[in-house]
Parts: structure tokens; C-alpha cells; sequence
């Protein structure tokens, strides 16, 4: 080791690693728990102002779209923030416009306003979720990785089933329970910010910086420009991921955000009376995942997936085999959601965040996150038309999707081209062979 690399290295203050990986996963991770009430709650509540307010399905579909695209754009603004400032700055800030955005419907339900307020707080979780999942990883060793990033997976559902129980405890109660749903979003944001002022900022983060600043030429300080995601050897691994988490993130996306309209107006289920039979599942869904956290980091992993690929793509189907009613529709449910904990995002957050290094982790998965969230917000607008037109072919469709998605994660995994960039982002480039090979 040179002398510029010692007086770097014990420059660097002792990593929190090995005492607060699960407290940092538990805090970081509370993006997720925000991200899956505010996406699922967010169904609920427009249906509630459907019937009492009188949005259109239009404005319905423009709502929703407007959250999920501004996810989109947040991811990519706040993943690339993220590496270049510094994890702890971003999602203490990210965390306050959240609770903002979400106090916005509370106060008012004017059409402007709800976009208002929906846009505001899908931008924050957008920039929220790259930056928290990378402090998770970073936290994390080789033995504990996947539980703690499947763990903040969870917490998604923990929010989805938060968010359904407030549904169902104030259905019949008119715009308030639309009301409380944003409550449940806005109060648990303030709380999260709080804990996050306990978290530092990331160990791996600081070191890719000093070495940086100090002109040491290893792989996490070097990799760390937006061009480098599509330059050999990132360029591989970045293609699968934007393949993969699009492809599977467009049925999930689309039916999650649709199915308490479905049950509405093709089942004749009120929401208060769907939400009641989803809530049931979500210990269901909560166990499932911890299963998965016993597996994801073992050689297991790959078989779960193939298992969670055929659950899930199986599951649009059931309606359309057996027919649309409340039945087959919260079996839907229940079928796809398993199944995407095995081949869906938890998977999907262990490999992108092992598959770039440090300043460009928060990116990548940026960039990833927005294209996947992109897309299905540019569909969100004509489901409603859509369902109306041909709810079978819909549904078939999301099938073909979630096929097509599963082939392509497999095929990346199978290929031995994703590897862990954790096991050798500190190793020093030879930036004299690096130079000549970009020139030729």
C-alpha cells in the first residue's frame, strides 16, 4: 500500500457496519413502507373522491400517472444527488418534501391541487428510494445483504397493509377516510425524518470521496460518471436490470394501481369491502418475504426466482380462465404478490445494488428506477378505457409482460455477467491501460 493510500484509509472513521446494519435498514427502509402506502393508498383514495367528489375516470388516470411519473423523475434526480453529495443529505430532504406533498390532499381536493400534491410527493419518493437502498447496502456485509434489502422490501407491504387498514376503518366516512389515508402518509414522513438524523452517512460513500479528492484510482472513485452505466463492463449488467425491473414493474404497476377500481366497477366490491379481504393477505405477504430473506443470500436464490416468475405470471390469468368477480380478483391479488417477492423488486434491489459500485449505486439504480416507473406511468392514463374496452386482454397482456421480464432477468443471472461489485470496487485501476483502451 502506498503512502497516500494509509494516510487515506486511517483517515476514514471506523465503519458502522457491524453494530447498526439493521438499524440503518430499518430507518433507510422506511422509504419503501411510504412508497407502497402512497402508490396503493393512492388507488384507494381516488376511488373514494370518485364517489364523492366526482372525479372522472380520466382525471383518475391522470392522477395516478402523475404520482407514478414523478416517482420517475425523483428517482433519477435524487439517485444521481446521492453519489455526488453524499446519501444523508438527500433523504433527510427528500423525506420533508414527502411529508408535504402529502399533506397537500388533506387540506384540499381541488382537481389542481391533488396534482399539486401527487406530483410533490411522488418526486420525493422517487428521490428517496435510490439514495436509502444504497445507505442499506453499503451498511450491510456479504452475510446480510439481501435480508436487510428484502427486509426494506417488506416494509412496503407493512405500509400497503397500514394504508388498507385505515381504509377500512374509515370506510363509510366519505372524503375523510380519502383524508386519512394522506394523514397516514404525512405523519409517518415526519417520524421517519426524525429517526433518519440518527443515521451517518455512509461509510463506502466517504471513502469512494476521499479517495476522490485525493487522486487514489480505485474502481468505486473512478466509475463514477453517467456514461460509464453504458461503457463495458457496467454497460452488461445496466441493460439486463432496465430489461428486467421495466418488464416485471408494469403489470405490478398497473394492476396494484388499478385493482380496488377493478373490484369497484367490474365486481360491484366497494372499496371499503375489497380493502377488507386484501388486508387479510398482507400477513400472508409478510411471511412469505421473510421466508425469502432466509434464502437471498444463499445459492437458493436463483430457484426462487423461476418459482416466483411462474406464480406471477400465472396469476393474471386466473380471471380470465375462471371469470371476473371478487373471488378471482383478490386471488389475483394474492397469487401475483407472492410471486413478485421471489422475481420482482426485493429481488431486483440485491442485484442492482451489487452490480455498480459506490458513485455510481445510487445512480444506476436512479436511472433503473426511473425508466421502470416511467414507463408504466405513461400507461396508467387509458387503463380505465382500457378495462372498459376488453378487461380480458388486459389482463392476458400483463401476462405476456411479466413472462417477458422473468426471461430477461434469467438470461442476465444465467449469463455470470452480474457480479458483486462490493467483492472488488476498492481495487486500484491502472488509469495509463484504462485511458488507452477508451481511446482505441
Amino acid at each position: 500500500m502506498s503512502s497516500k493510500e494509509k494516510v487515506m484509509t486511517e483517515a476514514i472513521p471506523a465503519s458502522p457496519r457491524a453494530v447498526n446494519a439493521w438499524w440503518v435498514g430499518t430507518v433507510a427502509g422506511m422509504a419503501s413502507f411510504v412508497d407502497g402506502a402512497a402508490l396503493n393508498g393512492v388507488g384507494f383514495a381516488l376511488v373514494i373522491l370518485q364517489q364523492t367528489i366526482g372525479l372522472t375516470p380520466g382525471q383518475i388516470g391522470v392522477l395516478t400517472s402523475a404520482l407514478t411519473f414523478g416517482v420517475a423523475v425523483g428517482a433519477l434526480i435524487g439517485g444521481r444527488l446521492g453519489d455526488r453529495f453524499g446519501r444523508r443529505r438527500v433523504f433527510v430532504v427528500t423525506m420533508i418534501f414527502i411529508a408535504l406533498g402529502a399533506s397537500v390532499p388533506i387540506v384540499a381536493t381541488a382537481f389542481p391541487l391533488l396534482l399539486l400534491g401527487l406530483g410533490v410527493l411522488g418526486v420525493a419518493i422517487g428521490a428517496d428510494i435510490p439514495v436509502s437502498l444504497a445507505t442499506i447496502a453499503e451498511a450491510a456485509t456479504d452475510q446480510n445483504r439481501g435480508k436487510i434489502l428484502v427486509m426494506s422490501n417488506l416494509l412496503a407491504g407493512v405500509g400497503i397493509g397500514a394504508v388498507v387498514l385505515v381504509a377500512t376503518l374509515t370506510g363509510g366516512t366519505g372524503i375523510f377516510a380519502a383524508q386519512a389515508i394522506f394523514g397516514l402518509i404525512a405523519v409517518v414522513a415526519v417520524i421517519v425524518l426524525a429517526l433518519r438524523l440518527t443515521i451517518p452517512e455512509s461509510t463506502s460513500w466517504r471513502a469512494a470521496r476521499l479517495e476522490q479528492t485525493q487522486g487514489v484510482h480505485t474502481v468505486r472513485a473512478d466509475r463514477s460518471k453517467l456514461r460509464d452505466l453504458i461503457t463495458p463492463p457496467l454497460r452488461f449488467p445496466f441493460l439486463i436490470l432496465v430489461g428486467f425491473f421495466t418488464l416485471v414493474s408494469i403489470p405490478i404497476t398497473l394492476f396494484g394501481s388499478y385493482a380496488a377500481y377493478i373490484g369497484a366497477n367490474f365486481t360491484g366490491t366497494p372499496v371499503s369491502e375489497f380493502s377488507v379481504f386484501v388486508l387479510f393477505l398482507v400477513p400472508l405477504a409478510i411471511i412469505v418475504q421473510v421466508i425469502f430473506m432466509r434464502v437471498v443470500d444463499t445459492r437458493f436464490r436463483l430457484t426462487f426466482f423461476i418459482l416466483g416468475g411462474v406464480l406471477y405470471v400465472a396469476a393474471y390469468l386466473i380471471p380470465v380462465i375462471l371469470g371476473m368477480n371478487l373471488a378471482t380478483l383478490v386471488t389475483t391479488v394474492l397469487v401475483s404478490g407472492m410471486g413478485t417477492v421471489f422475481c420482482g423488486e426485493p429481488i431486483f434491489r440485491v442485484w442492482v445494488n451489487e452490480a455498480f459500485p459506490t458513485m455510481l449505486r445510487s445512480t444506476g439504480q436512479g436511472v433503473i428506477f426511473a425508466i421502470a416507473r416511467l414507463v408504466p406511468a405513461l400507461l396508467l392514463v387509458p387503463v380505465p378505457f382500457l378495462l372498459s374496452s376488453s378487461i380480458n386482454g388486459f389482463l392476458i397482456a400483463l401476462s405476456v409482460l411479466a413472462a417477458a421480464g422473468i426471461a430477461v432477468g434469467w438470461f442476465g443471472v444465467r449469463s455470470g455477467r452480474l457480479i458483486n461489485e462490493f467483492h472488488h470496487e476498492a481495487e486500484s485501476i491502472d488509469i495509463t491501460a484504462a485511458t488507452s483502451s477508451s481511446a482505441s
